[in-house]
């Protein structure tokens, strides 16, 4: 079945233009265990690298990024060595057979940091904003923009579910409702306690992985802030401190123009 058909009617992404289609077959993998017809494929290489990756495969660095997939490309192992944005976006490449240029076309960037995937989202390039907690699913994408001066742009990261109201626990926000909800993404300490980067003495191992995120969302389910994890020592950062936006994939943005 083509790999774009696959995809929710919500989630799916149009055809893309024929010039940018000649010679070029878009995968069509099984779906994982577990994974439901209706997820879209980014989130299927997501998994299936965050499944299968050794640690000694896995690490966090910018430079030359890269990300690989056994039996894809010649690749016998899954590896990867990125950033939280080069993991989403060589995932992107992957999954829909995006070149650099196609990238650069869609986010300014031929590798956009958080801050660029935030600001798209925003802009709904290639996005369709998602405001509402209730209504994530898996392979929304979950971009941070932290403030000016600060060492990075922000964070971003694949949502691997819906979030799931949970009993609130410290920082307790008034007016809110905490949720949790499992992401993907790749980072230099993981998502609390259950993260798949988190060694039996307690340290972590930097690299992709899968973990819990807490998202406050008001009375209207509208997202106002989140944590790194569930655990109390986690903190709270609003949206006025660090705005996060959801979005889900309407689109790839390469539309690109004929030769002269």
């Amino acid at each position: 079945m083509n790999a774009l058909k696959r995809m929710s009617s919500r989630a799916a992404v149009r055809a893309l233009p024929a010039i940018v289609l000649a010679g070029v077959s878009l995968l069509a993998p099984r779906p994982a265990k577990g994974q439901t017809a209706g997820e879209p494929d980014h989130f299927y290489w997501a998994d299936t690298l965050v499944t299968h990756i050794a640690p000694a495969n896995n690490e966090y660095g910018n430079g030359t990024t890269y990300v690989y997939w056994a039996g894809v490309g010649g690749s016998t192992d899954y590896r990867s060595r990125s950033l939280c944005a080069s993991f989403v976006t060589n995932v992107l490449k992957q999954a829909y057979q995006l070149s650099a240029y196609d990238i650069n076309t869609w986010f300014g960037s031929m590798s956009p940091n958080a801050a660029l995937y935030h600001d798209k989202i925003i802009e709904e390039v290639g996005f369709e904003q998602i405001v509402t907690v209730s209504e994530i699913e898996a392979g929304d994408i979950v971009a941070i923009e932290y403030p000016a001066g600060s060492t990075a742009s922000g964070h971003v990261a694949i949502a691997a579910g819906a979030a799931v109201p949970r009993v609130a626990t410290y920082p307790f926000v008034t007016g809110t409702i905490q949720y949790s909800l499992l992401v993907l993404d790749s980072s230099t300490t993981g998502h609390g306690t259950t993260d798949t980067r988190r060694n039996a003495d307690g340290s972590w191992h930097a690299g992709v992985g899968r973990g819990v995120m807490r998202l406050y969302a008001n009375s209207n389910g509208t997202i106002v802030g989140h944590a790194w994890s569930t655990q109390s020592g986690s903190t709270y950062y609003g949206t006025q401190m660090r705005d996060i936006v959801v979005g889900r994939i309407t689109e790839p943005y390469i539309e690109l123009p004929l030769p002269l």
